[in-house]
């Protein structure tokens, strides 16, 4: 029988099981989920199975196992395994003091806590610990790829079992008929299969699992998640030169359908935001620039958007968004301009290192998966969500080793 190593199992269960953020509860007075306990017990397991090797290394070399320097090995072996990792790790450092700073800076500092905890420390924590391990980076892909393809089988399949009931579809979304699978709202499924679909095209065994997932985009009518599915296939067409002009044919060929054929009116309002949707998008960045202007340092801090950018909404009949449908915007307004600059720093540290592994496909698939986050950035927030933000970190972790 195959033995699989901690990280594998962990990796695995944790891309696995990432839409188990839906399953909420209490222990006593603190809220929790399901994917939340996946996550610390993780981070526990391995944070034990690190310092009992780093013990028994000390052993070995008859040093006291109980002397000091243990804590300094643990932080050497997080140091990311090649000569390349400085800008992960500065970023991932000024990402952390932005969240302590968002927290003080937040108008409910309780609420603040719980989103640095579950969309920054822990999913950072875990990712950080499987890099310390130095695992087997084509066992860990292959561990990943898995557990993406489990959970985007289950948002597949649930969504497609709404679309044939519409019963099953949140009462919200029942006269659109637009369906959420698992999620809570149409746009949860396309953020979070988007990215899923590019990864899916790595393998033979599960590339038909690929094509249902932008079916399930379709089917949320999602024109930010269909555009971002569009520009990761285009990337992997033009990257290959056997299929660049076929790509590049293909490509233009469907922005003169989008852009000409009246059948296609609503998609084609949808991307130029020329519908209600974008225009409330145009609404909340003109505002969101507004709050940031007078707030560019630590902008609104964590979970404080709606609350310090209420003075700027004038916009009658429109609500205030928990974000700005903005990527970097949102970003700025958590986390400030230090959180900004780090998440920067770790997208330039990512894109540098996909360039030195861009010889296989599954790491240009990869590419493509984060082309994909960056693209629906545009007019959507792919990182804050508990299952985006462990996503995003589990794409840092397969670029790392």
């Amino acid at each position: 029988m195959k033995k699989f190593s901690l990280p594998e199992i962990i990796v695995f269960a944790v891309a696995a099981l990432l839409p188990t953020y839906l399953i909420r509860f209490h222990i006593g007075p603190f809220p929790t989920t399901v994917l939340e306990i996946v996550l610390v017990v993780a981070i526990g397991a391995l944070a034990i199975e690190q310092i009992s090797s780093l013990r028994a290394l000390a052993k070995q070399s008859h040093e006291d196992s109980n002397h000091g320097d243990i804590p300094m090995r643990l932080l050497r072996r997080l140091w990311p395994p090649r000569n390349d990792g400085a800008l992960l790790t500065i970023g991932s450092t000024l990402i952390i003091i932005a969240t302590i700073v968002g927290i003080v800076v937040a108008p409910d500092k309780r609420a603040a806590l719980g989103i640095a905890k579950a969309f920054f420390w822990e999913p950072m924590a875990l990712a950080w610990l499987i890099i310390a391990t130095r695992p087997d980076k084509e066992k860990i892909w292959r561990a990943a790829l898995s557990g993406f393809a489990l959970s985007a089988f289950v948002v597949i399949i649930y969504g497609l079992l709404q679309y044939a009931h519409p019963a099953l579809i949140p009462a919200t979304w029942t006269a659109e008929r637009r369906i959420t699978s698992v999620f809570d709202y149409p746009n949860a499924a396309a953020l979070y299969l988007a990215p899923l679909t590019a990864l899916l095209l790595s393998s033979p065994v599960t590339i038909a699992l690929a094509f249902f997932a932008v079916v399930i985009i379709i089917l949320a009518k999602s024109a930010g998640g269909l555009v971002a599915v569009a520009a990761a296939l285009f990337f992997l067409g033009v990257i290959k030169k056997k299929t660049r002009a076929a790509t590049i044919v293909a490509a233009i060929i469907a922005i003169l359908i989008v852009l000409l054929l009246p059948a296609a009116a609503g998609l084609r309002d949808q991307i130029l935001l020329r519908d209600w949707s974008g225009r409330v998008h145009q609404i909340g960045w003109k505002e969101s620039f507004a709050m940031l202007k007078d707030h560019p340092l630590f902008g609104a801090g964590l979970d404080g958007f709606k609350t310090v950018v209420a003075p700027y909404h004038h916009a009658q009949g429109v609500e205030i968004f928990q974000y700005p449908h903005n990527l970097f915007l949102a970003a700025w307004s958590e986390i400030g301009l230090m959180g900004l600059m780090g998440l920067i720093a770790i997208l330039i540290w990512f894109f540098r290192r996909i360039y030195v592994l861009r010889s296989k496909f599954y790491v240009l698939c990869l590419t493509a998966a984060m082309l994909a986050v960056l693209v629906h950035g545009l007019v959507d927030v792919p990182y804050f969500k508990n299952d985006l933000a462990m996503m995003f970190w589990l794409f840092v972790v397969l670029v790392a080793l």
